[in-house]
Formats: C-alpha cells, sequence, structure tokens
C-alpha cells in the first residue's frame, strides 16, 4: 500500500490538501530539496524524480532571455497517484552571477482528476500562488489546498478549448500510434509559441487522451528535455525537434488530416476523442 497523499473530506464543495516538496538552489549548498509538507513521505516519492529535477535542454539552462515555465508529469510508483511538477526561475545566484530554477512537485490522486472533481489548472494555480504568498522557503511548509468542484458528469467534455492547442487529425493520430505502440516515445511539435502555451497544450492533452480517453499516464513535459534525460519520457511538447532515436515519433501539432488509419474496435475512445472537440469553448485558462 503507498502512503497517502490527499488529506480530507471528498464531498462536493470540500477542499483537497496535497503533499507537496519543493527543489532548488541555496547559496554554498546547491541543489537539493529546500522544503516539503509534514506527512509527505520523500522518500518514497522523490525517486522517480532523480536525475530529472531540472531536464531542460542547454538553451533553456544558459540562455539568460529564455523563458522557463515547464509542466512535468510522473507517474507515482503508488500506481494511484501522479506527481506534478512545474519547474520555474528561482532567485538568482549572486556568486556565481547565474540564475537558478525550482522544482515544485505536487502529489495528486488521480480519483478526483478521473472524476472531474479536480483538474490540471487547479493544481498548477495552488503551486503558484504558494509560491508567491511564500517567496523563497525552506523546512516545514503547508500542504496546498486546492478546491474540489462538483462532479462534472459524461468526462467527454473534460477539456474544453482542446482545438485551439492540438487540431482534431493530430489528436487521433496520436491516439491511433498510442494504441499501436503503448510504450513508444511521441515529440508533439508546437512550433513559434510561448512556454505557457505549451504548458496549457499539455495539460489539455492529459485531460482528453488520460482523463477522457482513459490510456494510461505516461511520463510528459512541455518543453524539450536535455539529450541524456530524453528517455524517461514518453511525450514531449515541444517548440522544435530534437536528436531522437526510433523509438520517437515527430507528431506536427498543426495537421490537416490523420497519418494513421484507425485501430479496429477502439470506436469508443475515437468517439470520446471527437466529443472532446465538439464541447464547449474554452472558459479560459490562468497562466496563459
Amino acid at each position: 500500500m503507498s502512503p497517502a497523499s490527499a488529506r480530507g473530506p471528498s464531498a462536493p464543495g470540500t477542499t483537497l490538501r496535497l503533499e507537496h516538496w519543493i527543489y532548488g538552489s541555496a547559496p554554498e549548498v546547491g541543489y537539493s530539496v529546500r522544503a516539503q509538507s509534514a506527512d509527505l513521505n520523500l522518500s518514497f516519492y522523490a525517486r522517480r524524480l532523480d536525475g530529472i529535477y531540472t531536464p531542460l535542454a542547454g538553451e533553456s539552462l544558459h540562455d539568460t532571455e529564455a523563458t522557463v515555465d515547464v509542466l512535468m508529469v510522473q507517474p507515482a510508483s503508488s500506481g494511484n497517484e501522479l506527481l506534478v511538477s512545474l519547474i520555474g526561475p528561482g532567485p538568482v545566484d549572486e556568486e556565481y552571477r547565474r540564475r537558478t530554477f525550482i522544482n515544485h512537485t505536487a502529489v495528486v490522486p488521480l480519483e478526483p482528476l478521473q472524476s472531474g472533481r479536480l483538474g490540471f489548472d487547479e493544481v498548477d494555480r495552488s503551486i503558484r500562488a504558494f509560491d508567491a504568498a511564500a517567496g523563497p522557503v525552506t523546512g516545514t511548509i503547508e500542504p496546498l489546498t486546492v478546491s474540489l468542484k462538483d462532479p462534472p458528469g459524461p468526462l467527454v467534455t473534460a477539456s474544453p478549448g482542446i482545438g485551439r492547442f492540438l487540431s482534431f487529425a493530430s489528436a487521433e493520430t496520436l491516439l491511433t500510434r498510442t494504441l499501436q505502440e503503448p510504450d513508444g516515445r511521441t515529440l508533439v511539435l508546437c512550433r513559434d509559441t510561448t512556454p505557457a502555451i505549451r504548458r496549457l497544450t499539455l495539460m489539455r492533452m492529459l485531460e482528453v487522451f488520460q482523463l477522457a480517453c482513459r490510456l494510461p499516464f505516461v511520463p510528459a513535459i512541455s518543453d524539450n528535455p536535455a539529450g541524456p534525460v530524453a528517455a524517461r519520457f514518453q511525450l514531449v511538447v515541444a517548440p522544435r525537434a530534437f536528436r531522437t532515436d526510433n523509438s520517437w515519433a515527430l507528431l506536427d501539432n498543426a495537421l490537416d488530416a490523420p497519418t494513421l488509419p484507425r485501430v479496429p474496435d477502439e470506436t469508443p475512445r475515437y468517439a470520446t476523442l471527437a466529443g472532446c472537440y465538439r464541447s464547449a469553448a474554452d472558459p479560459g485558462s490562468p497562466g496563459a
């Protein structure tokens, strides 16, 4: 049995408390876990992020003009939770006169995501609100608090506005590839996009494919990973291609027509995908 990561009631209109931790740099110490909530079993969860706390390619790490605003999602070893990380700028290292990064990770149970009572937007908002209010912190911190929504009804409406980020032809191609090669790796190419748009693109894709279409969650990131750690991901949303092996497929996010024939006997999933594209216009998301 896995450690508990969420506490509190789950009735409509209540809140959920998420365990979390912050990894970053400190003067004369370097990078390490800087803060964590009191009931977090860090040794159980942190092993999933060993070596990929800052998994970005060199241009993001060293170009001082580059904006870093990255979503990373890793399935937890428990099998019923996700590690949802936001990677962004940390305090400037005055000694070496270079910027630093923080990785703020929340442990999110799958059940409220799958029931539609919790969205990735709410988790994103909660992490950002904590960082804005608390500033640089160390030691023991309070859990994140997120509000649960009333059950929304059919999950085909789980991701309104997906069409603004991924064409239906591209989505159908990705669904087919995932069904044909569950262990395959896909780079979704989103040219001329900002980091915030790619972060939102990945959120909407997870809502459509993993929540609505019920595909397994896979390690995913919304920017180019550094070469040595690219193999730690199965889904990458990035503005440009990077050197890959033959386990990767390159998918443009704006295809006009599907490039793969549909998988027989998977009609319900294709119907669910189409339903996501028929849903109401996106009411707007924070951080775009």
